[in-house]
């Protein structure tokens, strides 16, 4: 029964992702500061999804991560101020700007969310 649950809520998100197929080639490195952590509602993750706000020269944007139950498996315990690095590909995603990332590294830890050609490993 929660597999079937789980194919259900994945069938659910791929719609909204299907729209915004990861595109690896566009792929870009972010530098930049945590201005914030949320988790909330997500379309792409399919349920309750991890996100940074993402301080960038140039000003913010929302970093799209994992559901929120792989990034406590995975232990990410990012907080406001740390400077990482988002490998991901930067898009328009529900109107705005957005960042899918493939991996975020802070400091010698690296977390991966995507593989190379960006399907989800959660």
């Amino acid at each position: 029964m929660k597999l079937l649950s789980g194919i259900f809520l994945l069938a659910l998100a791929m719609p909204a992702f299907a729209q915004n197929k990861y595109n690896a080639a566009a792929e870009a490195v972010y530098k930049g500061t945590v201005a914030d952590v949320r988790d909330r509602e997500c379309p792409v993750s399919g349920g309750m999804g991890s996100h940074i706000i993402l301080q960038l020269g140039s000003g913010t944007i929302e970093v799209h991560l994992a559901t929120t139950e792989f990034t406590k498996m995975a232990e990410l315990n990012l907080r406001k101020g740390d400077q990482i690095e988002v490998t991901g590909w930067k898009t328009e995603f529900e109107g705005v700007q957005t960042i899918f990332a493939r991996e975020v590294r802070h400091g010698q830890d690296v977390f991966v969310f995507r593989d190379k050609s960006g399907v989800p490993v959660w």
